[in-house]
């Protein structure tokens, strides 16, 4: 192999791994809002935002008066939302039981069955989300 060969090589694999590593990054969106049931502000619960093309979830706990923000900004798309039990910071002992409030509909607990969904567009998004009793 000629010198000139060698130096055509290695300057295709070194502009192929820079290539790499040069793609473009989603745009993504901060997400902030409240959360009602029955019109009323919930606050015993976790929130949380699926993807279920990509698979990027994020969540987080609700706050007084129903406010949750998110901590860091998500991919742009549009999101299942459900809840999921609060976080519950480890002590010594006996773990504490997962608790799920009861007087929430069972649907709003799974992915896959709630009927909830929020679009995440890029920059700051405010997002209300109604839970309702049947």
């Amino acid at each position: 192999m000629s010198i000139q060969s060698a130096s055509l090589l290695s300057a295709i694999a070194l502009f192929t791994t820079l290539s790499l590593g040069c793609s473009e990054s989603p745009s993504v969106g901060t997400v902030a809002g409240t959360v009602s049931l029955n019109g009323k502000p919930y606050a015993d619960a976790a929130v949380m935002f699926l993807d279920s093309t990509t698979g990027q979830a994020a969540g987080t706990d609700i706050q007084a008066g129903g406010e949750f923000s998110l901590k860091d900004p998500i991919p742009t798309g549009t999101y299942s939302v459900y809840l999921a039990p609060k976080t519950v910071p480890m002590t010594e002992g006996s773990p504490e039981a997962v608790k799920i409030d009861e007087a929430v509909p069972e649907k709003y607990w799974n992915e896959a069955t709630t009927d909830v969904q929020a679009v995440v567009n890029e920059g700051e998004n405010s997002v209300t989300i109604e839970l309702m009793k049947s």
